[in-house]
């Protein structure tokens, strides 16, 4: 008996040393929320009123991180290199998140080997704007303006979705408008209500405050149905382009390897948040619709989307950088 007992010994002190879930504990220090753009657009706009909810709940202080440049790939790759302990979290923009993998022949991460999801808290349909200055009234005035004077508009690109999404207008009208890059939704909206360029593709929680207050025009939508935030605004696809559809979504990940229970309490958290009427509110009023999904859905979503986009790539033949 006395040698059994002394047999489990080793067993019954692990169970008492043994580090309870990584969850338990978890936050115990400040968290840092990636973001791939300049301030201002539409993904940080949202990721600010989100982490200021999980600061709330938790007590402790979640701090979103610009940082700018690469087409994204800078702010992803700082995350897909984090330690994987969840206290280093990456909000991004969909498209381009997906596009990256088919548009950078050395990115210096994997999409979905290197970058775990937690969960898709937002979606929306984007906005083609314009500025004041143009004299543009409506989508199909924007064609009408390229076709008579090509290389006259200049649009302004924040990413590889707005990029992509222009092109596919381009290329579908046989318009020929000239790309300019920008760093973030901020910077170029600033240079549209500036007159420095013409148009761009822009989520409506960064445009609409723009475009209601009469500082640019809305052209089109890029959802499958009208705005119900802009129901004279038509899609793009019944005015200029049948069958154009682009829904920009929203979601958060963690560096691959990040514990389960790390992420899957992420999730319950992010869900509560998205619950609280209050920022429901804050969503709808910048035009963007809450939605929610847990890492499993997630996961599935993300591989359907990225057979989807990877093919729009290829066959945009914009090709790899």
């Amino acid at each position: 008996m006395r040698r059994a007992a002394l047999s489990l010994f080793p067993f019954f002190f692990f169970l008492a040393t043994a580090p309870a879930g990584a969850e338990q504990d978890y936050p115990a220090r400040p968290v840092r929320v990636v973001v791939g753009i300049a301030p201002g657009g539409g993904l940080d706009t949202m990721t600010r009123l989100g982490a200021q909810k999980l600061s709330d709940r938790w007590g402790k202080t979640v701090v979103v991180d610009n940082r700018p440049g690469g087409g994204t790939v800078i702010a992803m790759d700082i995350v897909a290199q984090a330690p994987a302990d969840g206290y280093t979290l990456l909000a991004v923009s969909g498209v381009p998140f997906l596009i990256n993998q088919s548009a950078y022949k050395d990115l210096p991460y994997h999409t979905t080997k290197d970058l775990v999801p937690i969960a898709l808290f937002a979606s929306l349909p984007m906005l083609v704007v314009a500025a004041n200055a143009t004299g543009i009234a409506d989508a199909k005035g924007l064609v009408a303006q390229a076709k008579a004077k090509p290389k006259s508009i200049a649009y302004a690109g924040t990413d590889q979705m707005t990029y992509l999404g222009m092109e596919m207008i381009n290329k579908g009208t046989g318009t020929d408008m000239n790309y300019v890059p920008y760093k973030g939704a901020g910077p170029a909206l600033n240079d549209l209500l500036g007159n420095h360029v013409n148009v761009m593709l822009a989520s409506p929680s960064s445009a609409m405050p723009h475009v209601k207050d009469g500082r640019i025009k809305a052209l089109a939508t890029t959802g499958s149905k009208r705005s119900p935030a802009l129901p004279d605004v038509p899609t793009i696809s019944e005015s200029i382009l049948p069958g154009y559809e682009l829904t920009a979504w929203f979601g958060l990940f963690a560096p691959a390897g990040t514990p389960k229970d790390i992420v899957d309490k992420l999730a319950v958290e992010v869900q509560k948040v998205l619950q609280q009427p209050a920022l429901q509110k804050q969503f709808e009023s910048l035009g963007t619709d809450v939605q929610f999904m847990g890492p499993a859905a997630f996961t599935s979503f993300i591989d359907r989307e990225m057979t989807r986009w990877t093919k729009a790539y290829a066959e945009s033949g914009l090709g790899a950088k």
